[in-house]
């Protein structure tokens, strides 16, 4: 297993600008911390090629499969993706590092609302398998019962945009139906 401290490390050691996303960069936000096996890392586009060769450099013995959206280190034995370079290449990432909290131990997280809408967009994608999704409507109500009351909606519902037209009304929605103690569905 690789843990997130590994990744941070090499990244901030070659100057490429990342922010930490998925579980591990989450974690602050939900009401509790949950396992994760793959360490997700978004890079500035003009950095993921570097990021590629210093994750390379580190982890020789990952193979690499490269995607629209990202590049994943994956494990040779099991088949699983230790790491995942995001790409921001979609509408919500483009703008992503305007969207973060700086963390004590000197790296980037998301600020609350892009973490809410990054796990919206996935409950959301055609592409996901249902289980993943239902482990993001999961994280995405322990952050919204978590910080209910620190939550900037009008920030919400512009990022809710970003993932799709009408995604700022229904992100919105969630929200209030979570707040409420109502079943959400997406």
């Amino acid at each position: 297993m690789i843990s997130p401290e590994d990744v941070i490390s090499v990244l901030s050691e070659t100057g490429v600008r990342f922010m930490l996303m998925g579980n591990y960069g989450i974690t602050g936000w939900r009401l509790e911390r949950r396992a994760s096996e793959d360490v997700d890392v978004l890079v500035r586009t003009r950095d993921h090629r570097k990021a590629v060769q210093v994750i390379r450099q580190a982890f020789p013995e990952l193979q690499i499969k490269d995607t629209p959206v990202v590049t994943r280190f994956i494990e040779q034995a099991t088949g699983i993706a230790l790491i995942d370079l995001m790409k921001p290449n979609q509408p919500l990432f483009k703008g992503a590092f305007r969207q973060t909290v700086l963390v004590e131990e000197g790296y980037l997280i998301p600020n609350l609302e892009f973490a809410l809408a990054s796990k919206f967009a996935a409950m959301v994608s055609p592409n996901r398998a249902d289980e993943k999704k239902f482990l993001d409507a999961a994280d995405f109500t322990s952050m919204v019962k978590k910080n209910q009351s620190s939550i900037h909606l009008r920030r919400l519902r512009r990022l809710g945009e970003l993932v799709y037209r009408g995604g700022g009304a229904e992100i919105e929605e969630l929200v209030e139906n979570i707040k409420a103690g109502r079943r959400i569905e997406f």
